[in-house]
């Protein structure tokens, strides 16, 4: 599935009529992120966690803000979830059922 950072991005600071400052500000997002990810630049894994942020600050969800799939059913279903540190860098493993 593409990823739609900069469509839905786009889209949603036009409708609400926000720039991309002001929302640097308010998320305490870098700036410079948002007009990458505004540009066409994917999310990298050290700012993935702004994803979040910024879902919760436009009032959507993850889904929608990286691939426009809003309603959409989702089949996927957790099987195990759980952290773990190694020295000092944590790490998630997440196990998920994909398809029946």
């Amino acid at each position: 599935m593409p990823i739609k950072l900069k469509k839905i991005l786009k889209s949603e600071l036009e409708r609400r009529k926000l720039s991309i400052n002001q929302v640097a500000k308010d998320c305490n997002i870098p700036s410079s992120v948002l007009h990458g990810w505004i540009n066409g630049t994917l999310p990298s894994a050290k700012n993935l966690h702004h994803i979040k942020t910024l879902s919760d600050y436009l009032g959507i969800s993850t889904d929608q803000m990286l691939f426009n799939s809003e309603g959409k059913s989702r089949t996927h279903l957790i099987l195990f979830s759980s952290t773990f540190m190694d020295g000092d860098v944590q790490y998630k493993l997440t196990i998920e059922k994909v398809r029946d």
